[in-house]
């Protein structure tokens, strides 16, 4: 067996473990260290190689940690957080608002409140460089998965902290065309009607339309914000969304009569939370886009 003292120099190595007891297979380990499958499987050869031992029982279904691997684990989470704290440390030196902040988001809120609204920020402090993650998933920003996080809730628990950019009630949209031709709405089963995907039957918008609209009156089911408003403004029929997307689409809300306000009013109103990680809240670029998206939607809220 090495010297345990050289593993210090395979930490790319220690976070393969992690990996894999998270994820469970090698190809989602791999994906999540941001490399190949091959990639991760020889840094994985190359510890056990080191240690002289098996870590991970491999079958058809995945990988299975040994007992061994089960007592390094902890020790890998111990190193994976000093490393984050040194890297939080380095970052806090920085002076201007340089370099790269990572942002995940919902589809539509990367699409409509973050990327088509970021000229500003840049014609402010060129030397920033934004990555969005565009996905449904969160990120986890203990691991620094992420810097900047935008959520439908406030998060309860890690090292973070959380502002509130936007609250509203979703409501009806459509083109204004299609608005016109129906006029006021009297009745939600005269309408056709474009809502999420039952992958995301979990949405207050989805459970919405499930209890209240006729399944023959649905039309379009899809898990993608840009193929809903694409489809509204297109006048393949409404949709129920927060307001922010009728600017930002150009729809139309519709005109409802009191009885149909009243049944999208029981809708809970939505919430747009922004979340950082503690330590990187002050570092001069994560501070930046920080205050550049909450100076933004109090403005889009006001607008």
């Amino acid at each position: 067996m090495q010297d345990p003292s050289e593993l210090e120099y395979r930490w790319d190595d220690l976070r393969v473990v992690l990996a894999l007891i998270r994820e469970g297979t090698l190809s989602a380990a791999a994906q999540r260290l941001g490399v190949n499958a091959s990639t991760a499987g020889r840094r994985l050869d190359a510890l056990e190689e080191a240690l002289g031992v098996e870590l991970f029982e491999r079958g058809p279904e995945g990988v299975k940690p040994t007992h061994v691997a089960e007592q390094l684990f902890p020790i890998a989470e111990a190193l994976e957080r000093a490393a984050g704290d040194v890297a939080r440390t380095v970052e806090g030196l920085e002076t201007e608002p340089e370099g790269v902040v990572r942002i995940t988001a919902p589809p539509g809120v990367a699409s409509h409140f973050v990327a088509a609204r970021l000229r500003p920020l840049f014609k402010r402090y060129p030397r920033l460089r934004i990555e969005v993650d565009a996905s449904i998933g969160y990120a986890d920003l203990t691991r620094r998965e992420a810097d900047i996080a935008l959520r439908s809730h406030r998060p309860t628990s890690g090292d973070l902290v959380a502002t509130l950019l936007a609250r509203a009630r979703a409501t009806v949209l459509a083109s204004p065309r299609h608005a016109r031709s129906v006029g006021k709405v009297r009745d939600v089963n005269a309408l056709s009607w474009i809502t999420w995907g039952r992958d995301l039957a979990h949405l207050d918008q989805t459970r919405w339309v499930a209890s209240h609209v006729d399944d023959a009156n649905v039309v379009l089911r899809t898990s993608s914000i840009h193929t809903q408003l694409e489809a509204a403004a297109a006048g393949v029929g409404v949709v129920l969304l927060e307001p922010v997307f009728s600017r930002a689409m150009g729809l139309a809300q519709m005109e409802l009569t009191r009885p149909v306000a009243r049944l999208v009013d029981s809708l809970a109103e939505g919430e747009l939370w922004m979340v950082g990680h503690r330590a990187l809240r002050t570092v001069p670029r994560v501070a930046a886009v920080w205050d550049y998206l909450h100076a933004d939607a109090r403005s889009l809220a006001e607008g």
